[in-house]
C-alpha cells in the first residue's frame, strides 16, 4: 500500500503556481497573486495583468517623465536644470524648477503645460499670473461659490482655537451672500483658510500669492484710515507671521497699531452696536498680543503700549457670535465678577500681561546692571505672587485639575486651555531661569560668582520644578486623543525651552521615578506629536521642534555632567557654561563668524533670508511646477522637511520675531551669551 501510494504521489502533477501580475514584476515588488487584482495594485489603484477588463498594466501610466513603467509616481525627476547640477542640489524637473524659482533665477528647463493641479478646488482656482492684481475694484470673485465657502468655513474653524477670531462670521457669510464684502478682505479670508487647511505645496503658494497682491494693493491706500482696511493689515500681519514671512509681519505690526490708535479703537464707544463693538475691541487686542510676542520685552520695539488701551477684555465666543453686549471686565481689574462674559482667551491676554512684564521690567533690568539677582528678590517674590494671584482667580473650569483637563481638552476651547497653563508654567520659568547655567537667558559668570549659592539653588529648583510639570501636562494632552488642535505656535517655543532647561540641570533630577531623565525624555516626545499638527498652520515652528527634537534626543547621554551634590552647584555651573544651546535661528551667535559665504552663480538673486550656499546644499522636495513670480514666495513650501543649518541672514541682523529668545535678547548686553 504504501509503495503504490508513493507510486501514485510521484507521478501527479505539482500544484501549478500563479505568475506575478506584470505590474509588480516591474516594481519588483511581492505578488500575493490574488484575483482579479492583486494587493499591491489594489494599495497603489494600478492596473493589475489579473484584471481581465485590463488589456496592459501600463496602458495609461502618465507621463513617462514624471511616471515609471509600472504606473507609479517616480520619487525622483528624469533630468536637472544646470544651477542644481552644478551645486548637486536635488532638482523638480520641471520647468522652471522650484529651486530656481525660490531664488528667482532663470531656469533651462523648458515649461510642460501638461502639468497641472488634481484637486478639484485647485482646479477650480486661477494661477498666480491670471489673477488681477487691481483686487480693490469691483471684479468677478474667481473661485465658484462651493470652493469659496469652503475656504471661508476653514478659516473661521482654524481662527477659533488658540486665539479669538475678530471677524464675525456670520456678517462676514451675510456680506458676502449680498456681494457687498470688500474683495481684498474675502481674498484674504479665503487665502487663510486655504493655507490652514491645504498643506500642499500648490494650495499654499496659491494662498501667498494671493496674499501678496492684496498686501501690494494694500500699501498703494496706505493712508486709507477705515476699519475695513485695519482688518485687512491684521489678517496679512497674522498670515505673515504663521508662515513666516517676519519682515512682512513686523513692518504690518507697527501700520495696524497706528491705525488702531488713530482711529481711537483704543477707547470704548458705548454707543456703537455691541456687536461691532466687540469686533474693533478684538482687533485692538489681537495687535497687542502680537506685539507682545514679537517685541519680546523690549521697550523699544513695542507699538503697541497697553497704557494706552483702555477697553474691555474680549468677551466668550458665544457673546459675540449672537451680538450680546459685553460684561468682560478691563485689563488691570483686579476684582472678580461672577456674571463676567469672558472665557480662556481673556485670561490668556492677562497672563501676556504678566509675562510681558516679567521679561521687560525684571528679567532684563537683572541681566543688563550686572548685579547679583539676589539683590532683587523682592521684586521677583512680587511677579510670583502675582502670578499666584492669577491662578487663583481662575474659574472653576479653567483651573489645572484632572477633571478639567479631559473636559476642556474635547471643547472648542481646548487650544486656549493648552495655552494658558502651558503660558503659565512657563512664564515661573521666564523668571527664574537666569540662575540656570549654560543657555542664553542666564546671568553672567561675575554676576553669579556673587549670588550666594543656595540663592542659585532655589532658582534652579523652581524653574526646574515648572519644566517638569510642563512635560507632565504636554504628555496628558498627548494621551487625550483629542480631535482639536491643542496649543499654538507658543507651544513648540515652550517644547524648545523645557528641553534646554532639563539638558542643563540633570543633576537635580532623580535617577529613577516618574522625575527621572527617560520619564521626562518619553514625555517630551510625546509633546512632540501633540505639537505636529501645528507644523502646517504655524511655519516657523517646523525648525524650532526640529531644534526641540534634538535637545529631547540628547537628554541623557552625558553631554553634561551629572552633579548630585548640593554643594556642587557652583561647580556644576562653571562645568557647563561652555555648553551653551543658543538658537539656531539667531543671528547672535553668528557674529563672530565669517559672513561672506557666496553663492555660486547668485547674480540674478534678489532676496534671501539665508546664506546662500547652506540652501544650495539642502535636500528639496519634488514639487509640481508653479508660475514664475516677482517675489520669493515660494521659499517656505519649498523648504518644509528641509534643515536649514546655521546661517547668517542679509536682510537684518537680528530676528526679532525669534520666539526662541524668548525676549532676553537686548543690544545693551553686548552679546554676552558665549563663555
Amino acid at each position: 500500500m504504501d509503495h503504490e501510494a508513493l507510486i501514485t504521489s510521484s507521478s501527479t502533477e505539482p500544484a501549478k503556481v500563479l505568475p506575478v501580475c506584470n505590474a509588480c514584476r516591474s516594481r519588483k515588488v511581492r505578488c500575493d497573486r490574488v484575483q482579479p487584482v492583486c494587493g499591491p495594485c489594489m494599495r497603489l489603484k494600478l492596473q493589475c495583468s489579473f484584471d481581465r477588463s485590463s488589456v496592459s498594466p501600463n496602458s495609461d501610466i502618465g507621463d513617462l517623465s514624471t511616471h515609471t513603467q509600472a504606473g507609479t509616481k517616480r520619487k525622483r525627476s528624469c533630468r536637472a536644470c544646470g544651477s542644481c547640477r552644478a551645486v548637486k542640489a536635488k532638482c523638480s524637473g520641471s520647468g522652471p524648477c522650484e529651486r530656481c524659482l525660490s531664488r528667482s533665477r532663470v531656469c533651462d528647463l523648458v515649461a510642460d503645460p501638461s502639468h497641472q493641479f488634481s484637486d478639484d478646488l485647485l482646479m477650480s482656482m486661477p494661477t498666480p499670473r491670471t489673477v488681477t492684481s487691481n483686487t480693490s475694484t469691483n471684479t468677478t470673485w474667481p473661485l465658484d461659490r462651493v470652493a469659496t465657502r469652503s475656504c471661508i468655513d476653514a478659516y473661521f474653524n482654524a481662527e477659533t482655537g488658540a486665539a479669538p477670531a475678530f471677524l464675525h462670521k456670520s456678517s462676514i457669510l451675510a456680506d458676502w451672500s449680498r456681494g457687498i464684502i470688500d474683495p481684498n478682505l474675502l481674498k484674504c479670508i479665503v487665502a487663510t483658510g486655504l493655507f490652514a487647511n491645504d498643506s500642499r505645496p500648490e494650495a499654499r503658494v496659491t494662498a501667498r500669492v494671493w496674499i501678496q497682491e492684496v498686501q501690494e494693493d494694500a500699501f498703494k491706500r496706505i493712508g486709507k484710515q477705515t476699519v475695513t482696511h485695519l482688518r485687512i493689515l491684521v489678517m496679512l500681519l497674522c498670515f505673515h507671521f504663521r508662515a513666516g514671512n517676519f519682515p512682512d509681519a513686523w513692518s504690518l505690526l507697527a501700520l495696524a497699531a497706528r491705525s488702531a490708535f488713530t482711529m481711537r479703537l483704543n477707547y470704548e464707544r458705548d454707543e456703537r452696536d455691541p456687536l461691532i463693538q466687540e469686533s474693533h475691541r478684538r482687533l485692538v487686542w489681537i495687535i497687542y498680543e502680537m506685539d507682545c510676542l514679537c517685541s519680546g520685552g523690549i521697550d523699544d520695539l513695542a507699538v503697541c503700549p497697553v497704557e494706552r488701551i483702555h477697553i474691555r477684555l474680549p468677551c466668550d465666543e458665544r457673546t459675540f457670535e449672537m451680538g450680546i453686549p459685553s460684561k468682560a471686565r478691563f485689563l488691570k481689574d483686579t476684582r472678580q465678577d461672577p456674571g463676567a462674559n469672558v472665557d480662556a482667551h481673556a485670561f490668556n491676554l492677562e497672563l501676556l500681561f504678566i509675562r510681558d512684564r516679567i521679561l521687560s521690567r525684571y528679567t532684563k533690568n537683572v541681566r543688563r546692571t550686572g548685579k547679583s539677582p539676589a539683590e532683587s528678590h523682592q521684586e521677583m517674590e512680587s511677579l510670583q505672587a502675582e502670578l499666584d494671584r492669577f491662578e487663583r482667580s481662575l474659574p472653576l473650569e479653567l483651573k489645572l485639575s484632572s477633571r478639567s483637563l479631559v473636559v476642556m481638552g474635547h471643547s472648542r476651547e481646548a487650544s486656549a486651555y493648552a495655552r494658558l497653563h502651558t503660558m503659565w508654567l512657563m512664564c515661573h520659568c521666564d523668571l527664574y531661569r537666569f540662575c540656570v547655567p549654560g543657555i542664553r537667558e542666564s546671568v553672567p559668570k561675575d554676576a553669579l560668582a556673587l549670588t550666594p549659592s543656595d540663592f542659585i539653588e532655589y532658582c534652579q529648583r523652581v524653574c526646574l520644578s515648572n519644566a517638569v510639570q510642563l512635560c507632565g501636562l504636554w504628555s496628558n494632552l498627548y494621551h487625550l486623543e483629542s480631535s482639536e488642535r491643542l496649543g499654538d505656535g507658543f507651544l513648540a517655543v515652550a517644547i524648545y525651552q523645557v528641553s534646554g532647561i532639563l539638558h542643563h540641570l540633570p543633576h537635580l533630577l532623580p535617577d529613577e521615578g516618574d522625575r527621572c531623565i527617560a520619564s521626562l525624555k518619553k514625555k517630551l516626545l510625546e509633546a512632540l506629536q501633540l505639537a505636529l499638527p501645528l507644523r502646517p498652520t504655524y511655519d516657523y515652528a517646523k525648525s524650532c521642534l526640529k531644534d526641540a527634537e534634538r535637545l529631547v534626543n540628547a537628554l541623557g547621554r552625558g553631554s553634561v555632567p551629572r552633579l548630585s551634590p548640593v554643594s556642587k552647584v557652583v561647580e556644576g555651573m562653571e562645568a557647563t557654561a561652555r555648553e551653551h544651546f543658543a538658537s539656531r535661528h539667531s543671528f547672535l551667535q553668528q557674529l563672530d563668524k565669517d559672513q561672506e559665504a557666496v553663492d555660486k552663480g547668485t547674480e540674478n538673486q534678489t532676496i534671501r533670508s539665508v546664506s546662500p550656499d547652506e540652501i544650495d546644499h539642502l535636500d528639496e522636495r519634488t514639487v509640481p511646477s508653479y508660475p514664475i513670480t516677482e517675489w520669493n514666495l515660494l521659499d517656505r513650501e519649498r523648504r518644509v522637511e528641509h534643515e536649514v543649518e546655521q546661517g547668517v541672514s542679509d536682510l537684518y541682523l537680528w530676528d526679532p520675531f525669534n520666539m526662541q529668545l524668548n525676549g532676553y535678547y537686548d543690544p545693551s548686553l553686548e552679546f554676552s551669551f558665549a563663555s
